[in-house]
């Protein structure tokens, strides 16, 4: 879990280690967290460059287009139970993003 409540207006760099270890919603909140003064800002993630999550939040700056790409690599889990991940076989609808499902 990571505290995002920072508000430095003037921060400008932002540096995670193992950046692949976080979720997409966690580091893009993080990323928000700088550059929010008149100054320009640098967040580095690092990580293995073959990571799927590291070249989404490289390439995506939206919200939504990464909660997209974080429900194809992770898949929607359960509505009902505690599975947080996977795919689900639905008979009748399929999720918005989901591509190839019913």
């Amino acid at each position: 879990m990571i505290e995002v409540g920072i508000d430095v207006p003037n921060a400008t760099v932002m540096l995670v280690e193992d950046a692949d270890r976080y979720g997409i919603s966690q580091l893009h909140q993080l990323r928000g967290r700088i550059g929010r003064g008149a100054y320009d800002s640098l967040c580095l993630l690092f990580g293995p460059k073959e990571s799927r999550r590291l070249q989404a939040l490289a390439h995506t700056a939206t919200a939504s287009g990464l909660a997209e790409i974080d429900l194809e690599l992770r898949g929607e889990g359960e509505m009902i139970g505690v599975r947080q991940s996977g795919m689900q076989l639905y008979r009748f609808a399929r999720p918005a993003g989901r591509r190839g499902a019913a």
